[in-house]
């Protein structure tokens, strides 16, 4: 069984090539599949297109559909409801990110190796239960809205700054150990900050990219979100780029981390046997695999929005996007 789960904040033309899938479908089960696989495949080359109505119509006759029938059904809008249905079920099961799936009450989230199916689906068959699945959202709410039981955080998981009354959300896939993150947040980010965060128009919600090679990066993340058990990963989170060059060629980065936790007046202990155990390695990972799978460029990349309008902007571009939002 399959679902639609675009996310429109961060892919805002997902919503349409779902449309798309489905109104191959009303031509049969068979058009569905081969059209979905396609609109896969050919991803890099529809996204970012202004027509896609004429886009999916080529797609749509290279698969030997009623072309005619196709158009109308999508320019109609005959399968949006269905697709706004599936993802507000999407939703209420707690799903934040994709891809994700469910093995009867199993939760399998992200694009995940065979072993890891294999080894639910054999929980499953042997009649094994997961541990209670996630809290499904309040009516209304979305993954990046505040959440008031977990301060700091939302819904979704990812930790945020500024206040929780801003209409403008700015999402960031940030990269610690990046010397282009670092400069980003001497030079533009501190302006922007200041005329837009500390007034209470933005909020940033903060998700993790550490390149590959970035080891120390990764680290620096772990340790970010260990600072936000206690309340303070927005103050780690300035503390790392300030000084990243001396924990990045630190020979223990994890002693180091642990001795900014203590400048910072944090639970050292805590702090330690979190960094140590691991406790937030589950949540940086999570974040670095949607980055991946959606193929970004390396980090920073940014996503802004107001409600249910924005999309991926580039760095140069925040100021003018932030300000357009403002005012609509």
């Amino acid at each position: 069984m399959f679902l639609q789960h675009p996310l429109d904040s961060i892919h805002p033309q997902a919503r349409k090539a779902a449309e798309a899938s489905l109104c191959a479908a009303k031509q049969g089960a068979e058009a569905f599949w081969t059209m979905h696989e396609l609109l896969f495949e050919k991803a890099q080359e529809w996204s970012g297109q202004e027509n896609l109505t004429e886009q999916f119509k080529e797609y749509a006759a290279e698969l030997g559909l009623d072309a005619d029938a196709f158009v109308a059904c999508l320019e109609s809008g005959e399968t949006a409801a269905q697709v706004q249905s599936e993802l507000e079920q999407g939703e209420a099961l707690g799903v934040s990110a994709v891809p994700a799936f469910f093995i009867n009450d199993w939760f399998v989230s992200g694009a995940q190796p065979f072993e890891v199916f294999q080894e639910t689906i054999e929980a499953a068959l042997r009649g094994e239960h997961p541990a209670p699945t996630p809290t499904p959202l309040p009516p209304g709410a979305t993954p990046f809205d505040p959440n008031p039981e977990r301060p700091g955080y939302t819904y979704g998981g990812d930790a945020f700054c500024g206040s929780e009354e801003a209409e403008i959300v700015l999402a960031a896939f940030i990269d610690f150990q990046s010397p282009e993150n670092r400069q980003h947040f001497l030079k533009e980010w501190a302006e922007l900050e200041k005329e837009y965060v500390e007034p209470g128009k933005v909020r940033l919600v903060v998700k993790h990219f550490p390149a590959l090679d970035h080891a120390q990066g990764f680290t620096a993340a772990e340790a970010a979100e260990c600072a936000g058990q206690q309340g303070a990963f927005c103050s780690m989170h300035d503390l790392l780029f300030t000084k990243q060059d001396e924990w990045s060629q630190a020979e223990d980065v994890s002693a180091m981390l642990k001795g900014y936790a203590a400048e910072l007046g944090l639970d050292a202990a805590a702090f330690a046997a979190c960094l140590d155990e691991g406790q937030t390695q589950d949540k940086v990972t999570q974040d670095l695999t949607i980055a991946q799978q959606n193929q970004f460029p390396p980090a920073p990349m940014f996503f802004i929005f107001k409600g249910d309008q924005g999309g991926s902007v580039p760095l140069d571009q925040l100021q003018e996007a932030v300000e357009q939002l403002m005012a609509e």
